[in-house]
């Protein structure tokens, strides 16, 4: 199951973002998943890491 989290930002600050990460062909979608990824790994111990990729593979 996925959940949505909300963040408030500054819109100019917001569209700046947006318009260099479209430069790099990217979005910001696709690097605040690389970065909810990396602090996953970096915050979640591997043994539940472990333990909730087994119950998602069910």
């Amino acid at each position: 199951m996925k959940r949505s989290v909300t963040v408030n930002v500054n819109e100019e600050k917001l569209s700046a973002i947006e318009m260099y990460l479209e430069q790099k062909s990217t979005t910001l979608a696709a690097e605040l998943d690389k970065y909810i990824e990396q602090l996953y790994s970096k915050v979640v111990p591997q043994n539940v890491r472990n333990f909730i990729d087994m119950k998602s593979m069910k």
